[in-house]
């Protein structure tokens, strides 16, 4: 369903950026003095928060997130080590606590992820409990899409099922639409990213919907069927491919 597929993608892209951008804001050349100095402030880091998770004072769960940050940055500088530093016994002690923090940090993801699964149960039994959700049952749709995210909905679940969403103008980026062109029997629709929630400019052509002032916002409660890619003129006169919705009565 679209309410789940949403939430799983947000929770991944945030646990993506919450782990990878400690470790790639240093994709640099080190000296090995300075990947010594860095290696060794991981080390003790990492160290730490196992000890913390040993001794009971934090989970796994909440362990988990500076483990894998502080190895991905540990294994960086272990690159630039000199010779003399890899056979030190500072660097024994700290590849010793390796395995160690490795193993708290997958039962983290294994806990994180049973907390994902009951938050996605609940989301979905909460989404289908909807007065939009019983809506589109009602009109034979099997989910609840949004006009702002027609994209997203598409590359998430496939171009064709789109098709098979009741669409709705949503409060993030959907009610910003604003009519720019009128192609008959289109009402071309704008949006920009400063917008709401809207990243980038997106354009929708709306077919059978109210009669529309230029300038003037979507109605925000209106109800869509999307039909697919139309290529029509564009502000300039140029031809433009443009995802079109139809409206329903």
């Amino acid at each position: 369903m679209a309410t789940v597929t949403r939430a799983s993608r947000l929770f991944c892209a945030i646990t993506f950026a919450v782990v990878m951008t400690p470790a790639l804001a240093g994709l640099s050349s080190e000296t090995p003095t300075y990947a010594w100095d860095g290696y060794l402030s991981d080390c003790q880091k990492f160290l730490q928060v196992v000890a913390e998770v040993q001794a009971g004072r934090q989970t796994p769960k909440e362990a988990n997130p500076a483990i894998k940050m502080h190895l991905s940055t540990l294994e960086f500088h272990r690159y630039y080590l000199s010779p003399s530093s890899l056979g030190s016994p500072e660097y024994a002690r700290c590849e010793s606590g390796v395995p160690i923090a490795e193993e708290i940090a997958h039962k983290g993801e294994i806990e994180l992820s049973k907390d994902v699964d009951e938050y996605l149960a609940q989301a979905q039994i909460k989404h289908q409990a909807s007065p939009a959700y019983k809506r589109a049952r009602s009109l034979g749709f099997i989910d609840v899409g949004e006009i702002g995210e027609l994209d997203q909905h598409a590359e998430a679940d496939g171009e064709e099922n789109l098709k098979r969403l009741m669409i709705r103008v949503d409060s993030g980026c959907g009610e910003h639409f604003r009519a720019a062109k009128y192609v008959k029997p289109y009402v071309i629709y704008t949006v920009g990213p400063d917008d709401g929630t809207c990243a980038i400019n997106r354009n929708v052509a709306v077919l059978g919907g109210k009669v529309a002032e230029w300038g003037e916002y979507i109605d925000e409660e209106a109800i869509f069927q999307y039909v697919g890619w139309k290529k029509l003129p564009g502000q300039d006169g140029f031809p433009v491919n443009i995802r079109v919705v139809k409206a329903l009565k």
